[in-house]
């Protein structure tokens, strides 16, 4: 296990277990530690994207109250939570390489820090700083809305074991579709072989409320574009991973509501996020309200950043 003070978006680690030093430049599953009983599930989780992918595991511990010795050194290598993570990682794969990561920081700098862009991180929807009143701990939102690769928010007691068969759930914005969220989509389908769910939802009332008579026509022609659109932009990936078997549903409604109810017997929904972190979360609605609500890992896709969203 190494200890380290100084993040980067791309730290040399030290010794790794059991397989030695990992290539600097590797993808990894990152995933935040605590050692609360809600952040076990989000350690299961990642345990089980290294052994499925392949990829090392760093497990980061944020210490914000370390020890100091009589003569002034700062040491946190003797924390026992990384090392029990250490041994549930080679327990459940002896390939799994793993190398644990200390940061005396608070914990969103520390995991933002060790997560670059090609990097999976895994957070808890709820640690030990969280508060009753809120759902979802403010490290995991915080996290979510503004690390350079993709985040899983995963919830207390998920056991991924127990749902390998269940489809995959992505939520398209109508306006916009996200190639980097809709690839990441397919290749986890592809990887767990199993069904692809892309929800397409328009929410009419606030235009129907307003006129529906003369509004009529226009949503009609809006719809149609729309489903279009998401035909052309699905079609090359159906075309590169044909082994994929893809669903598409349109409904009508709140994208949050439709995507909460139909992700019961689901393994992962996956949300892109186009917004920058100088919101309060990095975070747009829909976003909010799956992670806040969800009984299911949530995967937020960073995409592109379109013209009008740097200028705002």
């Amino acid at each position: 296990m190494t200890a380290t003070s100084s993040p980067g978006p791309r730290p040399t680690v030290g010794e790794a277990s059991p397989t030695g030093p990992l290539p600097p430049l590797e993808p990894r599953v990152v995933v935040g530690v605590d050692g609360s009983e809600p952040n076990r599930a989000a350690v299961a989780y990642a345990i089980a994207e290294a052994a499925a992918s392949g990829r090392p595991l760093v497990p980061v511990g944020a210490v914000q109250h370390p020890v100091r010795h009589h003569d002034g050194a700062v040491d946190g290598r003797g924390w026992p939570v990384l090392a029990e993570v250490e041994r549930q990682a080679v327990a459940a794969d002896p390939g799994i390489r793993t190398v644990s990561l200390i940061e005396f920081d608070h914990p969103v700098p520390a995991l933002l820090g060790y997560a670059d862009v090609e990097d999976l991180l895994v957070v808890g929807k709820r640690g030990l700083g969280g508060t009753r009143r809120f759902l979802v701990g403010s490290t995991a939102m915080r996290v979510a809305g503004r690390s350079l690769g993709t985040v899983v928010v995963v919830p207390p007691g998920w056991r991924p074991a127990e749902h390998l068969r269940e489809p995959v759930i992505v939520g398209v914005d109508p306006e916009s579709h996200c190639e980097p969220l809709l690839r990441a989509a397919f290749e986890r389908a592809r990887r767990d072989q199993v069904e692809l769910v892309v929800l397409h939802s328009v929410n009419l009332r606030p235009v129907l409320v307003w006129d529906p008579n003369l509004s009529t026509p226009f949503v009609r022609d809006g719809l149609d574009r729309s489903d279009v659109d998401l035909e052309a932009a699905i079609k090359p990936l159906r075309d590169h991973y044909p082994q994929v078997r893809v669903t598409i549903e349109r409904d009508r409604g709140r994208a949050a509501g439709i995507i909460l109810a139909r992700s019961v017997g689901a393994q992962l929904i996956v949300l892109g996020r186009r917004h920058d972190a100088r919101g309060t979360w990095g975070l747009g609605p829909v976003a909010r309200e799956v992670i806040h609500n969800a009984e299911v890992p949530v995967a937020v896709v960073p995409c592109p950043a379109e013209p009008d969203d740097r200028e705002r």
